[in-house]
């Protein structure tokens, strides 16, 4: 079943569930942890008996369209009483419901930015004394059309605050995010316009992109550790790269401000016991990793550990609840949302191309296990299997397919890999599997996968958690994947990939 889900005028999200919960409930509890929400919702849905016109959501029943518009609101409880200051250690010890994601206060958890520009962009107050002279300017402006002489001093304190409000977005915005801005500030303040420019904020768009880069030296000289890691290591050789080269939003922030190394240390230890329990208290794992998140990506950037000992350290963070919560933390979206919704609408596309490159000799063999299996399951794993061949790179170290008892001796090699266990060994994609393994430095990282689309997602939240850089010889499948598929910065595309994806959105194939 899709959704499409208003959250405000300017998000709104679509969702795909694949069976409905039996109660509210549990749905109200799905849709916090799909789209990432907290507090109380109030659900509501274009009821057709009235006219497509909202009502509250009461019952499940309610819900018997395919296709149903969702309205929702949050009402978020104060956190002024002190009952509901709860910390970590006094979390109880019983096993929640997976579905249930915490929500950690904001004292304790690590400062994160969104990563998506408002569009309009909302421009900051800046201080009074600049804000009586844009008054000013603008009466005049729409008095007789006259345009503000801004002295250097004021432009300057202007950047500042734009540079200021921008950075707690996105650390590195592009050429036209800074538009964005730009326009924004001109379209308020109709006085700031440039005489000799087409659309009045061609230089401040400029100024705005170069006062981001002071600024971020600026903070880089008083100390901060996001921005002050950005650089390459001496041998230039590291496989990790020092820098959000895909588009990472809280690429390595800020500790808690209430929390030493100490504490966060602590947590961390807390964090192992409680993986060691029988029954896991996931709930107070998420509460956990979110505020331990800090420290494990100073670990990960900085010290750059192998995996093995991450996994000695970092237990919970190999597991597939874990690699979705933690991906979303770096890079504010939903893992399995973002593949899943951008693979399934390319699909039919990917295919006709396939289809119509008769020189790649590899192609017809995946697209002839569509013959026996024609499913959408099947269909995605022959977009994503079929993939490297068709963009003529060689994945033979990447992905491999052995027989039971075998995978042992099959991962020898494997970097960075997807393992296929079953009995029919000898197709391109096989129909019956026993297990599907991601392997990274030749060790068994997940198991027991529920099928390969979901294997080539968690790989990829993976390399982002890990911090892996792609490997060199899958350079653009991994790029389509995460520019096409997942439109993870999409905007900066190589010339292969964007030949690629001009391809796939041609009509005329």
């Amino acid at each position: 079943m899709r959704f499409r889900v208003i959250l405000a005028p300017d998000d709104i999200r679509r969702l795909s569930i694949e069976s409905l919960p039996e109660t509210l409930d549990s749905f109200i509890n799905l849709l916090k942890n799909e789209l990432h929400l907290d507090g109380t919702l109030i659900v509501q849905f274009e009821d057709r008996n009235y006219g497509n016109e909202l009502c509250n959501l009461t019952s499940m029943s309610d819900l018997t369209e395919e296709m149903i518009t969702l309205r929702v609101f949050q009402k978020h409880v104060p956190e002024s009483s002190n009952d509901l200051e709860t910390s970590i250690d006094e979390l109880s010890d019983s096993t929640l419901d997976t579905a249930s994601l915490p929500s950690t206060s904001s004292r304790d958890s690590t400062p994160k930015r969104s990563g998506y520009l408002p569009d309009p962009f909302v421009i900051p107050k800046f201080p009074t004394d600049i804000e009586l002279r844009l008054q000013r300017g603008n009466e005049a402006y729409y008095r007789d059309g006259s345009l503000l002489d801004v002295p250097r001093s004021i432009r300057s304190d202007i950047l500042d605050t734009l540079a200021e409000a921008l950075f707690q977005i996105k650390t590195h915005p592009t050429n036209g995010e800074c538009s964005i801005v730009a326009k924004a500030l001109v379209d308020k303040f109709p006085c700031l316009k440039e005489a000799g420019s087409r659309d009045g904020w061609y230089a401040w768009k400029y100024s705005i992109h170069y006062k981001m880069g002071n600024f971020r030296q600026q903070l880089r000289i008083a100390g901060s550790v996001e921005l002050s890691v950005h650089k390459r290591s001496a041998s230039g050789d590291s496989k990790r790269p020092k820098k959000a080269w895909r588009s990472e939003v809280n690429f390595l922030p800020e500790h808690p401000p209430n929390k030493t190394m100490e504490m966060l240390e602590q947590d961390r230890s807390n964090l192992q016991s409680e993986m060691t329990k029988k029954n896991v208290d996931w709930k107070k794992v998420d509460a956990l990793m979110d505020s331990t998140f800090s420290l494990r990506r100073k670990e990960i950037i900085k010290e750059e550990p192998l995996v093995k000992d991450l996994q000695a350290r970092w237990s919970a963070l190999f597991t597939e609840r874990q690699i979705d919560a933690e991906f979303t933390r770096i890079v504010s979206k939903n893992l399995k949302q973002s593949f899943f919704h951008g693979l399934d609408e390319l699909v039919p596309r990917f295919l006709r191309l396939y289809r119509h490159r008769e020189t790649v000799k590899e192609l017809p063999a995946f697209l002839a296990s569509l013959d026996a299996d024609n499913s959408n399951q099947q269909k995605r794993a022959v977009v994503l299997l079929a993939l490297p061949h068709f963009l003529k790179e060689d994945p033979s170290h990447f992905f491999k397919i052995c027989k039971p008892n075998e995978d042992t001796e099959a991962i020898k090699g494997m970097d960075v890999g997807i393992l296929i266990v079953t009995e029919d060994a000898e197709r391109p994609v096989p129909k019956e599997v026993v297990d599907v393994v991601l392997a990274v430095e030749e060790s068994v990282v997940l198991r027991k996968l529920k099928d390969v689309p979901h294997a080539f997602a968690l790989l990829m939240g993976l390399l982002y958690v890990l911090n892996i850089q792609y490997p060199k010889g899958l350079r653009y499948m991994f790029e389509v994947i995460q520019k096409v598929i997942m439109k993870i910065g999409e905007n900066t595309c190589s010339s292969r990939v964007n030949g690629v994806r001009n391809k796939l959105m041609s009509t005329n194939m």
